[in-house]
């Protein structure tokens, strides 16, 4: 349990039983104390020891420009995500658990799939707002109603079984004598609080699908130009996708490097998988079955031209998944790719010489190598279960490719894929540095402006 046990209770404090927190979560929460303005979890404080979804918090205005900075002091990183309203998301990686900690924070209570209505409600939660342990939470109505809210309009009314027994505290908790309600009968008309309270205690999930729609109905006729806008706009917005702000806006380039079997495979197509980012698989080889082959290779030049092709094609691919603000995971990279020993023909070194120039540089390169001497976490950038070698097959690797990590593949390959998210997502946040080279006395990062 993370609960601090020098404070002093609060005025409004209720002494319930305090939740287990996820450390990392504990120190969010902490931050946002510090700062000195106000804040409350709206829903699932029984669910943060190992959060199954994103962990909703309002916060005031003034708060949500300090957010970035004041969230990444504590190993939370924003990912932009045009479209949401006020939402703000940050991330956070825990490799012992293999869990990625989602904080969505919000400084406006909206409603609707698009955050299209609009309410004034986050001032009233916040300033009604009630301490328990380590959290701020809305007042005991107010978050029954809040949830009711989610479930009607964000939702549709449609209420999947692992909710039906949120959905039923929730309808026995709130009560017509609220805020909220007195807001619900304003907007979609009087009476409308009671009887969706009625509906609620009565368990028929299947049937608020028709009250849901009435009260969308209704806000929407409230405002009908700031609502169709609203929606139209974030509609749009959510088209360009979720990027990393700062020097990875435009993503990032994460070669992957190793003999040819199931461990380097599994990599390759797992690595992203998790990420908060959008991920693509790019393969940048020169080999590969294809049925023109045997007709191809009766035309004069045309292996080397097909060469020429696949490498203009994967190059491309990987470029454009870049700039769009991506996780490129890249098989093959330009220093795998190239032959061990300089070639003797004309043909030769322009394909040599086509490999480099036209294969991204990857911001993070990833070698599966055999076991060395275990370096402990934390030195020279190497997180736990890194091994140190010294690229023997590969010996000018490292002085070319500065941002260079060998992972042992003779480990699990659950553990090889925590150590290779953790080394992606610390250079991502920049809470990685950049491992020694051999022969080199300390870490060399790539320049600020350095782009594949």
């Amino acid at each position: 349990m993370d609960v601090p046990s020098n404070r002093q209770p609060d005025p409004g404090e209720w002494s319930g039983e305090q939740p287990d927190i996820h450390p990392a979560i504990a120190r969010a929460f902490r931050a946002l104390d510090g700062s000195g303005l106000p804040w409350v979890l709206l829903r699932g404080e029984d669910d943060l020891v190992r959060p199954h979804g994103d962990v909703d918090i309002l916060v005031g205005d003034g708060l949500s420009q300090r957010m970035d900075a004041l969230l990444a002091g504590v190993g939370f990183h924003r990912v932009l995500a045009r479209g949401h309203g006020s939402h703000r998301f940050y991330f956070s990686y825990d490799a012992t658990e293999d869990l990625w900690l989602k904080l969505d924070i919000v400084s406006e209570i909206s409603f609707g799939p698009f955050q299209q209505w609009h309410t004034p409600l986050a001032g009233g939660c916040l300033k009604r707002r009630l301490r328990n342990g380590l959290l701020w939470l809305p007042a005991t109505t107010e978050q029954a109603w809040l949830h009711l809210l989610h479930i009607m309009l964000d939702k549709g009314g449609v209420v999947t079984p692992g909710r039906m027994e949120t959905v039923r505290v929730a309808g026995a908790l709130a009560s017509t004598d609220d805020a909220i309600a007195a807001y619900v009968d304003r907007q979609v008309g009087h009476g409308t609080a009671a009887e969706l309270l009625k509906l609620v205690r009565s368990g028929s999930f299947d049937d608020f699908r028709d009250p849901a729609g009435r009260m969308a109905s209704a806000l929407t006729r409230n405002a009908p130009l700031r609502t169709r806008v609203t929606a139209a706009r974030n509609r749009i917005l959510r088209l360009l996708g979720p990027t990393f702000p700062g020097r990875f806006s435009r993503g990032i380039v994460v070669g992957v490097m190793g003999p040819a079997g199931p461990g380097k495979t599994l990599l390759l197509h797992r690595l992203g998988e998790t990420f908060p980012l959008p991920s693509r698989y790019v393969y940048l080889g020169v080999k590969g079955q294809d049925r023109r082959d045997s007709w191809i290779s009766r035309i004069p030049g045309g292996r080397r031209g097909q060469t020429v092709i696949r490498q203009l094609r994967g190059a491309l691919a990987a470029k454009y998944h870049y700039l769009r603000g991506r996780v490129v995971v890249v098989d093959r990279p330009a220093y795998d790719a190239l032959p061990p020993a300089p070639s003797t023909t004309a043909g030769g070194r322009t394909e040599t010489a086509l490999a480099s120039a036209l294969a991204p540089e990857p911001h993070v390169l990833l070698v599966l190598g055999a076991p060395g001497p275990v370096v402990p976490a934390g030195n020279g950038g190497h997180p736990a279960g890194v091994r140190d070698r010294s690229l023997q097959a590969r010996p000018n690797l490292a002085k070319r490719h500065p941002k260079t990590w060998v992972l042992d593949d003779a480990q699990p390959q659950p553990l090889i894929q925590r150590v290779a998210t953790e080394i992606v997502w610390g250079q991502l946040a920049g809470s990685s540095p950049a491992p020694a080279a051999p022969g080199r006395s300390g870490s060399q990062a790539p320049e600020p402006g350095d782009q594949p």
